[in-house]
């Protein structure tokens, strides 16, 4: 079977957060991790949604979840089984093993599979990129310490840029805005820049400070994705494949 373009990104995409994840969970707690502010359960909840994600769109790229089918409750039968696998190894490796780590893990399972079963694959993305950059941006402290100064930067252009990214794929398949049009150039930006103005402006009100320089670097992520969209649309003289 040819695998189309989406597909093939998940797969990659799995293929390389996968291991990740397991080198992740059987090293020694890292002093970035006490440093992030963030509780050790959100962090297994955002950990194991973004596993199920990838695996529901490594084997059913095209199509939402569907809870009267096998296929979806594979998935969580096989996750929930990976979970305690790791959860067991972790004892072995210094980690302590937790239910509570594992009540967690599969939160994110339940989660991922119900948001993926009311909404489809781009709206699921721009729905979850959205939420990783407000957790990432106000509830984490990391964006905020010196030290992660230069990381921060790089996360507010490729967060934002990424993000934008999304949408126009989004705009491209569900709106009626033509593509390299005036105004689909400015729903296009309009979006984003939304999104920046709501993370920043809700960061006191988690006690994080309002970094001029972050919101900078990311609305320059924004035109750059916007413009790159604008770029393969326009020059293209098609739309991309709607898959």
């Amino acid at each position: 079977m040819k695998l189309l373009r989406r597909h093939k990104i998940v797969l990659l995409v799995l293929g390389i957060y996968w291991p990740f994840l397991f080198w992740l969970t059987h090293t020694p707690v890292r002093q970035i991790v006490k440093q992030s502010g963030v509780s050790d359960k959100m962090m297994h909840t955002l950990a194991y949604f973004a596993l199920t994600f990838l695996i529901w769109f490594a084997i059913n790229p095209y199509g939402k979840v569907s809870w009267a089918k096998a296929k979806a409750w594979f998935v969580v039968l096989a996750v929930a089984l990976y979970g305690v696998t790791d959860e067991f190894l972790q004892a072995r490796v210094g980690r302590s093993a937790d239910t509570m780590d594992f009540i967690a893990n599969l939160f994110g399972v339940l989660l991922a599979l119900g948001l993926l079963s009311i909404i489809g694959f781009w709206s699921a993305m721009l729905m979850a990129s959205a939420v990783f950059i407000f957790i990432l941006s106000d509830i984490s402290r990391l964006m905020a310490l010196p030290e992660y100064a230069h990381y921060a930067a790089a996360f507010h252009f490729t967060a934002y840029t990424a993000f934008t990214l999304i949408w126009t794929q989004w705009l491209e398949r569900f709106s009626k805005f033509i593509p390299g049009r005036a105004d689909w150039l400015a729903v296009s930006a309009l979006v984003p820049a939304g999104l920046l103005l709501l993370v920043k402006l809700m960061a006191p009100i988690w006690g994080r400070p309002l970094n001029i320089y972050h919101i900078a670097v990311a609305a320059f992520g924004i035109a750059a994705a916007v413009l790159a969209s604008w770029s393969l649309f326009k020059f293209s003289r098609k739309s991309f494949p709607r898959d």
